[in-house]
């Protein structure tokens, strides 16, 4: 039980390290290339991240069983935002590779 716990926040931690590693470049990227700031798109998925932490705290340590898809829908939503900032970035690298 707390072992599923530490794994799932590593989990949320590593996506939020991520998220802002990705939001700082691609805000520099679109400096560069007059992009419109749809790196803010990360920040509202980092927002959606850190509210799924207190929707799971009450699964793993109080005893309460809240909705698990509620938390899994959380978990997506912020995903699909992410990589929707993603594509407006980097979609040219597709070509490069």
């Amino acid at each position: 039980m707390i072992s599923d716990a530490i794994l799932f926040y590593a989990g949320i931690l590593g996506f939020l390290i991520l998220f802002v590693v990705l939001s700082h470049l691609s805000a520099r990227m679109g400096e560069g290339m007059g992009i419109k700031k749809y790196y803010l798109l990360f920040y509202i998925a980092i927002l959606v991240l850190v509210i799924t932490i207190p929707s799971a705290w009450s699964i793993y340590f109080t005893g309460e069983k809240s909705p698990q898809d509620n938390i899994l829908a959380l978990l997506i939503s912020g995903n699909i935002i992410a990589i929707a900032a993603s594509f407006k970035y980097w979609w040219w690298l597709k070509g490069e590779i």
